[in-house]
């Protein structure tokens, strides 16, 4: 037969993948939720998860998150008014924005992680929500974490029994606008929540908070100018710059300031807009210009200039930056979530992909891209490392959960101890939010990679398989929160601080307490052994020249755990493969070598690491 020349509308086309639903189909948070939720917290609440996984699949997500990447935020008339005349509120957001921001605050993206009735483990279903919602989001979860990060500030700044900065006419105001915005910020009403800025970055510190030259001045109460719940404006004026403001949208924003000429800083609380005469202003903001970036394109992130914004001190004067590190570990967990929850999503595609892209120079039915030994490995590889880094962030998550629960019942590899839970707390939140960052960014890549040219265009006729936008995306997550030596660095100062030595214990503890032995167990106590010793004080000035190293054998140490635990936990066969696979090709642990001489049941076992969710797919008809 003569061949036949293809045509625009005639010929081959590729069919369109099936992403099936996530939840069900993602092994690794299958596992996760498997380790640190009871049976009967999984009964209640897969549902519910299951029904959300199915939201995200739905056409009309996916319209709104076109919608926000191709309307980008802007500053109408570069904040004027067509007479010259100041605008008050500039800020244009797009449709599809506004609609996520509201379908997340219903879904109770940031409230989950407040729910009374699950107390300890709120933070675990909080974390499973959060993971599927994420690349679904077009970053709306960035405000998110930090509207999340304002609640525990709000929350432990109530709980306080002395209260300096303020007189004692003033105290029950104080109590009535935290509770107030305690309430918007917890809602699930999306036309009375508020999210949360957290303003730090200026132009001479960056990361280093030391340099900030935006100041504080108190001023007293006075005025007719009330907050969007009513009550009058703090008592601090606020004047300057800040050169990184994510969550320009925001209803309230917690940021640092100076307030006088020791250096120290104070952290302050402050609503974004108040009323006069029921007339909205912006409180002392000025938005300068908008950030062009790689990713993240919908979130709008702003420079703004601040006069004389009003707002109310948290904590005590000079001590500031104890406050803001309480939003800091809750923004690094959400950035973990989201690089997992975005290399799961990728996954999900290529796999999608792998099971309907055919080969026509192979036959049936070994001409499926699934079949191919070497793509196998590759994804295996990648979905290895998904799993260790989802199961530590899950275990992260429990931490926080206990943290904030002392004292309720949690899952078994929690510490029981408050102390213990806080020393981990400190010391893994920023080895967690290095490595998942690192390892999404590169997963995300290989992803996109495994499509081939299709990957690596931006589908925005089917946005919900274009990996170009999630790869763009992730890069942000080894920036902002920290970039990777800034985090590695902080790591090896906890190790080395004042607490030292019980953050070394406590780890120690942890490990030996949760390692199921075997040789496995041997060789991750021998790696951490190693890190011991960089932590004596005579090698500071060593270990923070090697601070990168030091947080990444962390990171392997505390996952080769997680993993070998998992297994233990209900003697699966297939996460003992995974477990000893981990530790037999990490770096970290030279003692013990893959056995790779067998290299058919290698790729079986490839296949099996790969694909690992469809048996899930099956047993619910999804596949």
């Amino acid at each position: 037969m003569a061949p036949v020349a293809a045509t625009s509308t005639t010929g081959f086309f590729q069919v369109q993948p099936d992403i099936p639903n996530q939840f069900i189909e993602d092994a690794a948070l299958n596992r996760a939720a498997h380790l640190f939720l009871s049976q009967e917290l999984r009964e209640q609440r897969s549902p519910d998860l299951i029904r959300f996984a199915d939201f995200l699949r739905t056409p009309e997500v996916w319209s709104w998150v076109a919608n926000a990447e191709h309307d980008l935020p802007y500053v109408s008339g570069n904040g004027f008014r067509a007479f010259g005349t100041p605008n008050p509120d500039p800020l244009v957001t797009s449709n599809g924005w506004k609609q996520l921001q509201a379908a997340g605050i219903r879904e109770g993206i940031v409230a989950n992680g407040y729910e009374h009735e699950l107390q300890a483990y709120a933070r675990v279903h909080q974390m499973l929500k959060l993971y599927l919602w994420n690349p679904a989001s077009a970053t709306v979860t960035c405000p998110s974490a930090m509207q999340d990060g304002a609640i525990s500030v709000l929350l432990r700044e109530l709980l306080r029994k002395d209260v300096p900065g303020y007189t004692a006419d003033q105290l029950p105001l104080r109590k009535k606008v935290f509770e107030s915005a305690l309430m918007r910020l917890m809602s699930r009403d999306p036309s009375y929540a508020w999210t949360s800025g957290q303003w730090m970055t200026e132009r001479a510190g960056g990361s280093d908070v030391a340099g900030t030259q935006t100041v504080a001045t108190h001023v007293g109460l006075g005025g007719n100018e009330v907050d969007g719940n009513g009550h009058p404006l703090g008592p601090w004026s606020i004047d300057g710059f800040k050169w990184f403001s994510s969550a320009t949208d925001s209803g309230c924003v917690v940021l640092l300031a100076k307030t006088d000429d020791s250096g120290r800083l104070s952290c302050f609380w402050a609503p974004t807009r108040y009323y006069v005469n029921g007339v909205e202003h912006m409180n002392g903001i000025r938005i300068q210009r908008l950030k062009n970036k790689l990713g993240t394109k919908s979130l709008p992130t702003a420079e703004v200039e601040l006069k004389n914004m009003r707002g109310w001190l948290i904590g005590e004067e000079g001590r500031g930056v104890v406050q803001i590190a309480t939003v800091l570990n809750i923004t690094r967990l959400y950035n973990a979530v989201s690089a997992m929850g975005s290399l799961g999503r990728a996954l999900g595609v290529a796999r999608a992909f792998a099971r309907i892209r055919e080969f026509p120079s192979r036959k049936p039915p070994n001409n499926v891209l699934r079949t191919l030994p070497l793509f196998v490995k590759t994804l295996a590889g990648v979905t290895l490392t998904h799993r260790a880094d989802t199961l530590f962030t899950a275990f992260v998550s429990a931490l926080v959960g206990a943290g904030d629960h002392p004292g309720a019942p949690s899952a078994p590899l929690v510490p029981n101890n408050p102390a213990q839970v806080a020393a981990l707390i400190r010391i893994l939140t920023p080895v967690l939010k290095s490595s998942t960052a690192k390892h999404s960014i590169a997963g995300v890549q290989e992803c996109m990679e495994s499509l081939g040219g299709v990957g690596y265009m931006e589908n925005v006729e089917n946005p919900e398989m274009n990996l170009a936008c999630q790869f763009r995306n992730a890069n942000v997550l080894a920036i902002w929160e920290g970039t990777t030596d800034v985090l590695s660095t902080d790591t090896v100062k906890v190790l080395h601080g004042r607490g030292g030595k019980a953050t070394v214990a406590a780890l120690d503890a942890w490990l030996r307490s949760s390692l199921p032995g075997g040789p496995e167990s041997e060789e991750v106590l021998t790696a951490w052994s190693r890190i011991t010793q960089l932590a004596q004080p005579q090698r500071k000035a060593e270990a923070i020249a090697r601070a990168r190293q030091i947080t990444f054998a962390l990171a392997d140490i505390v996952a080769a755990t997680l993993l070998l635990a998992d297994a233990a936990s209900d003697g699966n066969a297939l996460a003992l493969a995974i477990a000893q696979r981990f530790v037999r090709r990490s770096a970290t642990f030279p003692g013990l070598q893959a056995d790779e001489d067998d290299w058919e049941k290698e790729c079986k076992l490839d296949a099996a690491i790969a694909f690992e969710g469809e048996a899930n797919l099956k047993a619910k008809g999804k596949l």
